[in-house]
């Protein structure tokens, strides 16, 4: 089955080769346990003719699970990993090393012993005091990690034949100093800017054309309403929503899902805490806050006010520097470990209830003294509380599954050279026709670009096999007509020529207007709010940018757009500009203030700026030739390992 059916739609984390170098010298912990040898065996994937076996798959599970959990620091658990798709994630990065290899032997690519020695000799984990550890300790250290030197020697190898195939198609890229000016640019240069827009919608109604105009444009700009070519396809659509219907979730179904993940319903201890915080200033040149040793002296004081008996809430709200917190009287409310920053958190949950800290000094604020208010312990939410939500969960999980089941059954079906009519009929699904659609083009439910592409690439009559996802599931197409472009006649198109027409007038009115407001501006005055006068006297309205704002960004409301942003950034100060088209009509900028281009600091980061950008660009060269790459290959999964690894 394709990798078509592996949620294509979600952002894949893709595991690289290098990466799975250093995990194989990383401590290994057996995960699956109790699998027999014959499911330790067994293929997960096939790529072309390379397989993805069980336990390797196990191992980068293991390895990926491990990363996740340093980074949330032990925060996580079986239920998040299920959302976050770590199965699908870990098989991505597999099917990608699997691609690099192919590829790299379609092209001829070949990395011999000796280069593979010596990148094994300048692996960082086999190296003491910057030298190789010697043949006997590299084998002891993989025979310690359950890896033989094959093993290890051959996932070497194909990271060597990553990096030759990357440099075969991406040496190529360069960046030219002009680019890297646009760059900085795009990076550095900031206005704040007033304007005022004209919305041409406010002359639509106003405006009518007849037909002997809509016949004269029609006959003026025929090859401008030329009909394109189009398709018309049958399609199976395989339903998420719809297969809801099918799903039957029992009480007992939602109890054993209950027990069985008990630990996702679980609320962790809270701290339910007060405190009274003196910044201190995170530079010397910061206006907030006090030099450290001013700081500390001044929470001291406080502190030995709390401890003689002085009104916590009351000191709080006079002197605490948390302007969050002051006014409630210090009060934070309840929250769980993790919540705070690392310091306060420790020394709270280090505290009985009705306590005050001794000073807590935070990194990121100053000292704090904490008043620990009361504790609510760990609860497990009762199945009452959570059985709806669990309904819910369950049978969007269990309606994915069963599309996921049967678009893999069809996907079967169809390469057995069955009709798209029998693969629908054997799921209870159905073959519907879509409406014409031309190239880039796309209809109603079938919202893929891809699945619009492939339709101008088939015959008539010749099915795709794979699949295409979509936002409502996935979808089958076969080419049931070709319409060949063709002149249009005036009945096909006059709606449109009619509404170009109209769009046209009221855009000739709004630029009208705007430069009539610029007239009047100028005679107002500029610095002297001119631009707000004329504004208010065409019944329009004035607006500033609220910030200054960077090339790329929105000019306020304007938005974005190649001829704005010209306009606005070669603006001097203080000047109107002409009309400049903005979205649906037409907008006078006058920049208030400007963060000009420096070119001495450009010239100070030219070299950088173009070795990052030349990176950037290599990257999504190469993304994009692995992209045609897969198409290449067949992907195929063992549906029946992979849902027995899935449900773990």
């Amino acid at each position: 089955m394709a990798l078509g059916f592996m949620r294509r739609h979600k952002r894949w984390l893709y595991v690289f080769l290098w990466v799975v170098i250093l995990g194989f010298i990383a401590f290994y912990f057996p995960i699956f346990r109790g699998a027999d040898a014959g499911a330790r065996a067994a293929t997960v994937a096939r790529v072309g003719d390379l397989t993805i076996t069980l336990p390797e798959f196990q191992r980068m599970y293991l390895m990926q699970r491990q990363r996740y959990e340093q980074i949330y620091q032990g925060q996580i658990n079986e239920a998040m990993l299920r959302q976050m798709h770590l199965e699908d994630q870990v098989l991505e990065g597999l099917v990608t090393q699997r691609l690099f290899e192919l590829e790299a032997r379609r092209l001829g690519l070949h990395v011999d012993d000796e280069a593979v020695a010596r990148a094994i000799s300048k692996q960082p984990g086999l190296q003491e005091n910057g030298r190789f550890v010697g043949p006997e300790e590299y084998r002891r250290r993989l025979e310690a990690n359950n890896r033989s030197i094959e093993e290890f020697e051959d996932a070497v190898r194909s990271s060597l034949l990553q990096e030759q195939l990357e440099s075969l198609v991406t040496d190529g890229v360069s960046v030219s100093p002009a680019e890297a000016e646009q760059e900085f640019r795009k990076r550095h240069e900031q206005i704040k800017a007033e304007y005022v827009f004209v919305d041409s919608a406010r002359f639509r109604p106003q405006l009518s054309v007849g037909d002997d105009e809509v016949k004269a444009r029609f006959e003026k700009d025929k090859e401008q309403y030329r009909v394109p070519a189009k398709r018309v396809v049958s399609y199976l659509l395989v339903d998420t929503e719809a297969l809801k219907s099918r799903v039957t979730l029992t009480d007992h179904d939602l109890e054993a899902y209950y027990k069985e993940h008990e630990e996702q319903f679980k609320e962790p201890a809270q701290a339910c805490a007060a405190h009274i915080l003196v910044k201190v200033k995170a530079t010397p040149e910061a206006k907030d806050g006090h030099p450290d040793a001013e700081a500390k002296k001044i929470a001291e004081g406080l502190l030995a006010q709390v401890k003689g008996g002085a009104d916590f809430s009351a000191l709080a709200k006079k002197v605490s520097e948390d302007k969050g917190s002051a006014e409630k009287g210090g009060d934070l409310g309840c929250f769980g470990r993790g919540r705070m920053v690392p310091e306060f958190d420790s020394a709270v949950f280090e505290m009985q209830p009705g306590a005050t800290s001794e000073l807590v000094k935070s990194s990121a604020f100053g000292y704090h003294i904490i008043r620990l208010n009361s504790v609510r312990p760990e609860t497990t939410r009762p199945l009452a509380q959570v059985k709806e939500q669990i309904r819910f969960t369950q049978l969007g999980e269990r309606a994915q599954a069963l599309e996921e089941e049967k678009a893999q059954a069809v996907s079967a079906a169809l390469k057995k050279g069955r009709s798209l009519a029998d693969a629908a009929k054997a799921e209870g699904l159905s073959v519907q026709t879509s409406t014409p659609f031309a190239a880039g083009e796309t209809v109603e439910p079938l919202r893929s670009q891809q699945l619009v592409a492939r339709a101008f690439e088939l015959k008539p009559g010749e099915t795709d096999k794979d699949g295409f996802p979509l936002p409502k599931g996935y979808a089958f197409i076969a080419l049931a007509e070709e319409k060949p472009a063709h002149p249009a006649e005036l009945k096909e198109v006059q709606d449109k020529v009619k509404a170009d027409l109209l769009e046209q007038q009221a855009l000739e009115k709004a630029r009208a207007l705007a430069e009539d407001l610029k007239s009047r501006a100028g005679s107002a005055g500029l610095d002297k709010g001119g631009l707000q006068k004329a504004a208010e006297g065409l019944g329009l309205l004035r607006k500033e940018t609220p910030a200054l704002v960077g090339r790329g960004q929105p000019i306020g409301d304007l938005g974005t757009g190649v001829a704005l942003e010209d306009l606005a950034y070669a603006l001097p100060e203080k000047t109107l500009s002409d009309p400049v088209r903005a979205g649906s009509g037409y907008a006078l900028v006058r920049v208030l203030e400007k963060k000009a281009f420096d070119p001495v600091a450009f010239e100070k980061e030219k070299a950088s700026l173009m070795a990052s950008l030349k990176e950037e660009r290599r990257g999504k060269l190469f993304q994009a030739y692995m992209a045609q790459a897969r198409q290449r290959f067949t992907i195929e999964r063992n549906a029946e390992v992979y849902k027995r690894i899935a449900s773990r």
